[in-house]
């Protein structure tokens, strides 16, 4: 059995990398045969992901949510291409170059042949805790050698693969200024902290969202393929990444104080039935800005990712992770 290891050097503190080490311990000792592969920079876990997606039985993500975001985009673009070369980098011929700008896999809904590995460590784990992983690495390792697996839905943003939520308006104004020294400290807090700051500054600027045919002018959105935004804060408590649905919050409210208070609501999860709440559940959505010079940012699993207009839609079980 052949598992790469991807693991960020710099997460959980900088102690990822003798996570990874001890990784290969627990499951070389295991009969597996280990690979491990750390990023340098930001596009290097999905490089490696897709380098072996096809090749490996197991990739295992060691760090974060940002980590494993990385490298289940790397596998996802794959999907459909086994037996199809890659070079080093990860890249083949030109129908992978297209799966890898996030378009539609050549051989619809196939998975790629790998399936994935999560060794939590990170600054934020959200996916861990949704998927009831263990934190402890040999707890961690021991799920890896079991091998239970379970699908898992991805969200697909213009291309960009997440697990967790895709979110337009303050949260991705946040992403964009949060201070990386006060996320590494601080954690959720540091988020908290900038949500203030920035999103709260000015009213929030308006953007159109279609979903099953109605139009709906939002000042916030969320896009959730899982119950948990950050932490265990479940902004889309019904949602369930095997369903292949999208549980959609769209927040209307146009006022800082509106906003303030569905915040509020948030952490004790009553905003479901605030009076600028709209709860759709849907495969598919279409977020445009409302005039040519707005700008409007989007994040994924907590990472900026781009700009309106977006469509975000569900790719249903598009991998196979391993679960306890």
């Amino acid at each position: 059995m052949r598992a790469i290891v991807v693991y960020n050097p710099s997460a959980g503190s900088g102690h990822s990398e003798a996570m990874s080490a001890a990784v290969e311990r627990e499951l070389g000792g295991r009969g597996f045969e280990i690979e491990l592969h750390p990023t340098q920079g930001p596009g290097d876990a999905t490089a490696i992901a897709r380098r072996f997606a096809n090749t490996a039985d197991i990739i295992v993500a060691v760090g974060g949510d940002g980590t494993i975001n990385e490298v289940v985009n790397g596998m996802a673009s794959m999907a459909g291409m086994a037996g199809t070369p890659t070079g080093p980098d990860g890249r083949g011929g030109e129908a992978q170059r297209d799966g890898a700008r996030g378009g539609d896999s050549p051989r619809g809904d196939a998975r790629c042949k790998a399936t994935l590995g999560i060794v939590p460590a990170g600054t934020v784990n959200v996916l861990a805790l949704e998927l009831g992983l263990p934190f402890r690495v040999e707890r961690a390792c021991e799920v890896i050698a079991a091998g239970k697996t379970r699908p898992l839905d991805l969200g697909n943003a213009d291309g960009r693969r997440f697990t967790l939520m895709m979110g337009a308006g303050v949260d991705a104004l946040t992403v964009r200024n949060v201070d990386l020294r006060a996320k590494k400290y601080f954690k959720e807090l540091a988020f908290v902290g900038t949500g203030l700051k920035y999103g709260l500054a000015v009213p929030p600027p308006a953007f159109l969202v279609r979903a099953d045919g109605r139009d709906y002018e939002a000042t916030f959105f969320v896009a959730g393929n899982s119950r948990y935004y950050a932490a265990h804060i479940a902004i889309t408590p019904d949602a369930d990444n095997t369903d292949g649905l999208l549980d959609l919050v769209i927040f209307t409210g146009t006022t800082r104080s509106s906003l303030s208070v569905f915040w509020l609501e948030v952490l004790s999860g009553l905003h479901v039935r605030n009076a600028h709440v709209t709860c759709v559940r849907t495969q598919q959505a279409e977020l445009l800005p409302l005039s040519d010079g707005q700008t409007i940012w989007f994040q994924t699993d907590g990472e900026l990712a781009g700009r309106l207009p977006a469509t975000v839609k569900i790719d249903a079980h598009a991998l196979e992770v391993l679960v306890p």
